[in-house]
């Protein structure tokens, strides 16, 4: 609304202000109120997106904790470079604080998008590289470690590849653009080299299989691998012929049906 006008207590008129500076921020007052709303909304579509895809309770809140520290990081570190100036005495001016000595509203939005997205997508490049380890036989931590020796290379080189045509806008002049592109670099790189290299294998060191797979059954090829006998629920009804007799079969430590 407008500022009221007055005269001897008596209401005169109403003024209202136009222009560019106030649409620019109402509108920023408007978006960050609704952010609260935006990490709900995207916190409930990652773990519904992951675990319908895996099966499991546990892998989407853990997805959604390290995408999240790894934002509060980023975003720390960017009120430290553009409103602290902590890296003023560089000389570099796109690590220097802007005129205003504060963030751009709109810098915060477009780089949580953008971090989100990868941090999903070297998650979920990772994740499936276990899930397949382990469905084939490894225990959670052996299947952590076979598929880091495996993808763990490829995720750091998409990581670079991603810092390096991130790091091109902190050659423009540009303020937004330089603090857009701090937080794209600080992201990614928390996330290729902390995230999937440290923080991931650790939190799935520290729980059992059970929960970290909690509620996925595990397949009769699985069971099969770790000398177990498959389990159906009824014998014989769409099962695979090779597993018809599965219910009566005995089975010794190293896995070799005895009868």
């Amino acid at each position: 609304g407008g500022t009221l006008l007055e005269w001897e207590g008596q209401q005169i008129g109403e003024v209202f202000a136009y222009g560019m500076p106030l649409e620019q921020m109402d509108g920023a007052q408007y978006t960050l109120r609704r952010m609260p709303y935006v990490g709900l909304a995207i916190a409930a579509i990652v773990c519904i997106i992951l675990g319908g895809s895996f099966g499991t309770a546990l892998i989407p809140v853990r997805a959604v904790i390290c995408i999240a520290w790894m934002l509060v990081v980023t975003f720390g570190a960017s009120v430290m470079v553009y409103q602290l100036g902590y890296l003023e005495g560089l000389g570099i001016q796109a690590l220097s604080p802007s005129s205003g000595q504060a963030l751009f509203w709109i810098s915060p939005s477009v780089a949580v998008a953008v971090l989100v997205g990868l941090g999903l997508d070297y998650d979920i490049f990772l994740m499936d590289s276990v899930m397949e380890h382990w469905q084939s036989g490894k225990d959670g931590k052996s299947a952590v470690v076979t598929s880091l020796d495996q993808a763990g290379t490829i995720i750091s080189a998409a990581g670079i590849i991603m810092f390096l045509a991130f790091g091109a806008l902190l050659a423009s002049t540009t303020p937004v653009l330089n603090q857009i592109g701090f937080m794209l670099c600080v992201g990614v790189l928390l996330d290729c080299f902390v995230t999937t290299k440290v923080t991931i294998p650790c939190l799935m060191a520290l729980v059992p299989d059970d929960a970290n797979f909690w509620p996925l059954k595990q397949s009769a090829t699985r069971e099969l691998a770790i000398g177990r006998e498959p389990s159906f629920g009824l014998e014989g009804i769409g099962q695979p012929p090779g597993f018809r007799r599965s219910l009566s079969w005995k089975w010794n430590g190293q896995g070799t049906p005895l009868g």
